[in-house]
């Protein structure tokens, strides 16, 4: 299991960028948001950046408390590519590095989280 921490400090816009140094192959198991300091209003975006973008997880004003997520993805059928109504997948990443993104997040606050992947 390969954990990868993101962290750093929001500038006095509240905003944050970071992208860890290195690229994950795997399964997307867990997030966990370790609230340091990041204002109640913190909209946070985690994705996974390699020969595509792709979103693992939004949270919307998170609510300054230490927090594990367990991002999902929804399966597609064969026959006609329609999403599943009952199933859910952990999210595969071939090659990716993870980021974050804090907006809303207060100035000059320590932002951080631990992503957890499954290497395959």
């Amino acid at each position: 299991m390969a954990i990868i921490e993101l962290t750093g400090t929001t500038d006095g816009a509240g905003d944050l960028t970071v992208t860890a140094d290195k690229a994950v192959t795997g399964f997307v198991e867990k997030i966990v948001w370790d609230n340091s300091s990041a204002a109640a209003t913190a909209d946070i975006t985690f994705s996974a950046v390699g020969q595509i973008t792709e979103n693992l997880l939004v949270i919307t004003d998170q609510a300054q408390a230490d927090a594990p997520y367990y991002p999902r993805a929804i399966p597609n059928k064969v026959a006609d590519a329609s999403a599943f109504t009952d199933a859910a997948v952990p999210i595969f990443v071939e090659g990716a590095t993870m980021k974050m993104v804090v907006a809303q997040g207060g100035a000059t606050k320590v932002c951080r989280a631990l992503v957890h992947v499954r290497e395959v």
